[in-house]
């Protein structure tokens, strides 16, 4: 059941005499609150009937269009939640070439030979998962970015 409010921004998107841009704003406000889901469907239709009509307005095409995006789709996290997924991601990156790297050196001194073929594959296998937990791998560097020569036994492993 629609609302008042909900009816008369209906009747406004439907009255061809209003501005159309007055009628994008109606179809906006049903969409920007919850409404009933026949009043949802008429905004997103007659959004559609504008940014699909070729002989309107290109402005007007275009607010219909965004505005039908804005609404269709979940929006892109926020920057911070992007931060998080490439931190992430650089973490990850960080874990394989350190394992790479701390694997080759390992082979190398056991072997006194180059890694054989696919020696690290499943280091760079896309299923490749770091360590639990956030931390990085260890850098070789003191915090104030000192080069580490000779490290603690316990921290070689």
């Amino acid at each position: 059941m629609n609302t008042r409010t909900v009816d008369t921004l209906l009747e406004i998107m439907a009255d061809t005499d209003m501005a159309t841009r007055r009628r994008i704003e109606a179809a906006e406000a049903v969409l920007g609150y919850e409404a009933p889901t026949d009043a949802v469907g008429r905004a997103r239709e007659y959004l559609m009937s504008i940014f699909e009509n070729r002989e309107e307005e290109i402005g007007n095409r275009m607010d219909a269009l965004k505005l039908s995006r804005k609404f269709e789709a979940k929006r892109i996290a926020l920057q911070a939640v992007h931060l998080t997924r490439r931190e992430e991601t650089d973490r990850r990156e960080a874990w394989r070439e350190y394992e790479i790297s701390k694997l080759q050196r390992e082979i190398v001194l056991a072997t006194l030979d180059h890694p054989p073929k696919g020696w690290d594959d499943h280091l760079r296998s896309p299923d490749y998962l770091p360590p639990p937990g956030d931390g990085w791998p260890p850098t070789g560097r003191t915090a104030d970015g000192k080069l580490i020569l000779f490290p603690d036994k316990k921290e070689r492993g």
